[in-house]
């Protein structure tokens, strides 16, 4: 293939070197390499380890992305962001992210709930396979640095910002656009009053979850968290624990068992004991009524905790980029990962949005320099 040339390289710009960061830089050399276009230079700003960000994700497994093939029912898991992911994913889905980490080395497997994790059930592994394809490429240089101001990028042509959600305030009203407040999401929830048996794991209609030393954790907790992420505390939550049908019938099988004892076939003895006012009556002694109000958990939510997947609502507001995550206000400017007013459940859905957005987003930047 003939060499394309430009009287001057093609200066990029990515703020921040977590997984949209570095899967969009590895994206764009990988676009050059293939027309053998070179005349650029890729500049990666991180304050930071490279990729720190992925490693405890999927609780240091990695869960990559979902295996969830209709695209609206993927799109489902996100509470914000919805509608603007059906345009991303449907350029670039999450088959094909599996494909590119099966290209780079990182062979995959996929749980019965259809998480997509590397075999090597490492995220560390993958952080290293990233990064050795990264260093694999040429007119490509990692800075330490924090950037803060917008004045620090204007020697660039194209300029990402990928950064965490904490560290995008400045950079996004600077590049006078709305700034969507920041809020914890996927996070355990502290409990007032709490009183429950720590430590014990529930399995409920609704969803897992753990009773911790003050409130709940688990995937149900993060989701209720990234629910609510925008309510005023203290709230009130109802968790469906089974469905009570079973216990009445149960309770007409056995009216002389203690309640306790049928109860705890439903849900562990140590939450029974607490739920129950009088552990030590007969079923026969219950009334129907009271025996429904077993089968939904009513706990006063707080505040969020610093434990868990933690991710964060808010960022860019949407309506300033454009389906290419490029700035409707900046030429040259786009943006990619948890920096979008974008955030989902825990499954790997917030892993895709990263790289999906950051494939669009180094396309549309080839794109821009190169007619492909």
């Amino acid at each position: 293939m003939e060499r394309l040339y430009q009287n001057k390289p093609v200066n990029i710009a990515i703020v921040g070197a977590g997984p949209s960061g570095v899967y969009c830089a590895l994206n764009i050399l990988q676009m050059f390499k293939q027309i053998n276009f070179d005349n650029y230079l890729l500049t990666i700003f991180e304050k930071g380890k490279i990729l720190h960000t992925l490693l405890p994700t999927g609780g240091t497994r990695c869960n990559i992305t979902n295996s969830k093939e209709d695209i609206k029912e993927f799109c489902s898991n996100y509470p914000r962001g919805e509608k603007f992911l059906y345009s991303l994913f449907s350029r670039y889905s999450n088959f094909e992210t599996i494909e590119f980490f099966n290209s780079i080395g990182v062979e995959t497997y996929v749980e019965s709930d259809g998480r997509v994790f590397p075999k090597s059930n490492s995220s560390k592994d993958v952080r290293e396979k990233m990064l050795n394809k990264l260093f694999s490429y040429k007119n490509v240089k990692i800075i330490k640095k924090q950037i803060n101001h917008k004045q620090e990028l204007d020697s660039y042509d194209k300029i990402v910002i990928s950064i965490g959600s904490r560290s995008g305030y400045n950079l996004i009203t600077e590049f006078n656009h709305t700034y969507i407040p920041f809020k914890k999401a996927l996070c355990a929830l502290v409990v007032d009053d709490f009183k429950y048996p720590k430590g014990v794991s529930v399995k409920a209609l609704d969803g897992d979850f753990l009773f911790t030393n003050n409130g709940i954790s688990g995937p149900l907790a993060y989701k209720i968290s990234s629910i609510n992420a925008y309510k005023d505390f203290p709230y009130e939550i109802k968790i469906k624990l089974f469905c009570e049908d079973y216990l009445i019938e149960e309770t007409k099988k056995f009216p002389k068992k203690s309640i306790i004892n049928v109860l705890s076939k439903f849900i562990p003895k140590s939450l029974a004991s607490v739920i129950l006012p009088y552990p030590k009556k007969n079923c026969a002694e219950i009334s129907q009524k009271e025996l429904i109000s077993y089968s939904t958990l009513k706990l006063k939510i707080i505040s969020t905790s610093n434990k868990g997947e933690i991710v964060h609502a808010g960022g860019l507001k949407l309506g300033e980029a454009d389906k290419n995550c490029k700035s409707k206000i900046n030429n040259n400017l786009w943006y990619c990962g948890e920096i979008l007013d974008i955030d989902g459940f825990c499954g790997g859905f917030n892993l895709q949005n990263c790289w999906s957005g950051a494939y669009v987003v180094a396309k549309d930047i080839v794109s821009s320099i190169i007619d492909i």
